[in-house]
């Protein structure tokens, strides 16, 4: 991610001291670290269905608390997290309506979720397609009007602002 990417991501997110907040597809966890380290205090939860990337961040980030799951099936209680995001992550979800009802589920009424993803059409999108077909792995890469346009319809949240930054775009959504 570019500076100015993280920048816009944290400006995004604004993670403080004394919230739950929550990195869907966390990978190896240096985004939830990074997020752990702004927030001056914030509790940060990481999953990934990846159990080798949920141990790699046992090990090296052990005060982000993490769980092997996928977006799908979220192992924490109705309403647990003030904030969710997803960076670069949302391409991979197997079935996205039911991504959006669990996040749903564990954000709290007035929660935020946050999504950075890749423009498809960008020099960095067209080498996670031709990764993910080397890989053998099926992405669901959408523009940000596609995906802005998708979320928008997502029983229970509401896309309070989504902007162009560099090759990639993020969307702030509010639980409502």
């Amino acid at each position: 991610m570019s500076n100015s990417s993280w920048d816009e991501f944290v400006a995004a997110l604004a993670p403080t001291s004394g919230e739950r907040i929550l990195d869907i597809g966390a990978g190896k966890g240096s985004v939830a670290n990074h997020v752990l380290q702004v927030s001056k205090g914030a509790e940060v939860y990481a999953v990934d269905p990846d159990g080798k990337k949920v141990e790699a961040i046992r090990i090296s980030f052990p005060a982000i608390k993490s769980s092997v799951a996928g977006a799908e099936s979220l192992p924490f209680l109705d309403s647990f997290f003030d904030k969710a995001y997803a960076t670069m992550a949302l391409h991979h979800f197997t079935d996205l309506d039911r991504a959006l009802g669990e996040i749903v589920r564990v954000l709290r009424p007035g929660g935020l979720f946050v999504v950075l993803e890749v423009e498809p059409g960008s020099a960095k999108g067209v080498t996670f397609r031709i990764f993910g077909r080397i890989i053998g792995e099926q992405m669901n890469l959408m523009s940000e009007e596609q995906l802005s346009a998708r979320l928008a319809t997502a029983k229970g949240l509401r896309v309070a602002r989504s902007t162009k930054v560099g090759s990639s775009y993020l969307i702030q959504l509010l639980r409502v």
